[in-house]
C-alpha cells in the first residue's frame, strides 16, 4: 500500500522502501519512462537493495526471461526502462518528515496513536482498548476540529468515551 508524497514520490507509510514488506527507508527514486506514452509516470522509493536485486541490466533481463519464460510478473525490471536516481531536495525532505512521524506521535500522546493507527491503516490498542482504523479517523477528526477548549475537555474523557462521543459527534451516529 504506497502513500503519494506531495512531490508525487510513492513510498510505504513512514518513507519506507515501496517493496513489499520492507522496513528500510526509501533512499533511492526510480520513474518508468516510456517510449510509447506522454503520461509521466510518479517515481517510487526503494531502498538501495531492492534496487540492486529488482531492476538488472538488459543482458541479466533477457537471460532471466529466456530462462523462466512462464514467469510474469514484478520479479526484475529491465534497468533501461527505468531513470534511477537519489531523491531530489524536496522528495528528501518529504521522506525525512515522514521517518520522524513517529517521534511526533509520541509527543501527542494518545491522540497520536489514533494518528498512528490511522496512518498505518490497521487497528491497536490505545490505553487497554482495540480501536481499529475507522474510529481512529473519527478521532482524528473531531480532535483536529474541536476549539481548545472542548479539546481539552474531550481528551479528558476515558478511550471508550472519547471513541463513543467521536463517532457520535463525526460519523452522523445516533444519539
Amino acid at each position: 500500500m504506497w502513500k503519494t508524497l506531495k512531490s508525487g514520490l510513492q513510498v510505504n507509510p513512514l518513507g519506507r522502501c515501496a517493496a513489499g514488506f520492507c522496513s528500510e527507508p526509501a533512499t533511492v527514486v526510480t520513474t518508468f519512462v516510456s517510449r510509447h506514452s506522454t503520461v509521466p509516470q510518479n517515481p517510487l522509493g526503494y531502498c538501495a537493495g531492492h534496487v540492486e536485486r529488482r531492476f538488472v541490466d538488459d543482458e541479466t533481463y533477457d537471460r532471466r526471461h529466456h530462462d523462466y519464460p512462464a514467469v510474469v510478473g514484478g520479479s526484475v525490471y529491465r534497468r533501461s526502462d527505468y531513470e534511477i536516481r537519489e531523491p531530489n531536495e524536496a522528495e528528501a525532505a518529504e521522506l525525512a518528515w515522514e521517518r520522524g512521524a513517529e517521534e511526533r506521535w509520541k509527543a501527542e500522546g494518545r491522540i497520536g496513536e489514533y494518528r498512528r493507527i490511522v496512518e498505518l491503516h490497521g487497528a491497536d490498542t490505545v490505553d487497554g482498548m482495540l480501536v481499529d482504523a475507522w474510529t481512529a479517523g473519527a478521532c482524528v477528526a473531531l480532535h483536529d476540529a474541536l476549539s481548545e477548549k472542548n479539546r481539552a475537555r474531550w481528551l479528558a474523557m476515558p478511550t471508550a468515551q472519547q471513541c463513543h462521543v467521536a463517532i457520535q459527534l463525526t460519523m452522523g451516529g445516533q444519539r
